[in-house]
């Protein structure tokens, strides 16, 4: 085994395991925590927002930042059987997640964390739904191809 397909094992395990976390995580803040923000009352939910986003960043938003590091590495270690379509399309699909979370949902979240707003609440459920939970399963999807393949690979050597 070179060391060029030593490394790339390395950082694809590694990319692999960080999204893994970070398709999670968004599912459950996706799928339960914004859904229940409108059950929070009018008085209590600032306060609510802001401790719930002050946790939320080490457990989840570092590691969405962090998963771009082996993502990016990919482009020069990428395992022989993963083509470069597949990784160039997690990776664009991965732009549009951070650009939406960028330009859509911080700005959101940052109102959030000053007032109470069914309306500002239900548009971050939607824009979730249409930039990034799309986004983030159809990368599930191809990073479980590209789990296949290497898998599929290693097995048949």
């Amino acid at each position: 085994m070179t060391t060029k397909t030593k490394i790339s094992n390395i950082v694809f395990s590694i990319y692999i395991a960080i999204s893994f976390y970070v398709f999670g995580g968004s599912m459950v803040n996706s799928l339960v925590g914004y859904q229940t923000w409108s059950y929070v009352g009018a008085n209590e939910f600032v306060k609510f927002h802001q401790v719930d986003s002050a946790l939320i960043k080490p457990v989840f938003v570092i590691f969405f930042f962090i998963s771009f590091i082996p993502q990016i590495l990919l482009l020069w270690y990428r395992p022989k059987p993963i083509s470069k379509w597949l990784l160039g399309s997690a990776l664009f699909l991965n732009l549009v997640n951070l650009f939406s979370t960028v330009i859509i949902q911080i700005p959101i979240q940052i109102e959030l964390d000053k007032i109470y707003s069914l309306e500002l609440i239900e548009k971050l459920i939607t824009t979730d739904l249409i930039y990034r939970r799309t986004t983030i399963s159809l990368i599930a999807v191809l990073n479980f191809i590209m789990l296949y393949k290497v898998v599929n690979h290693s097995s048949n050597e």
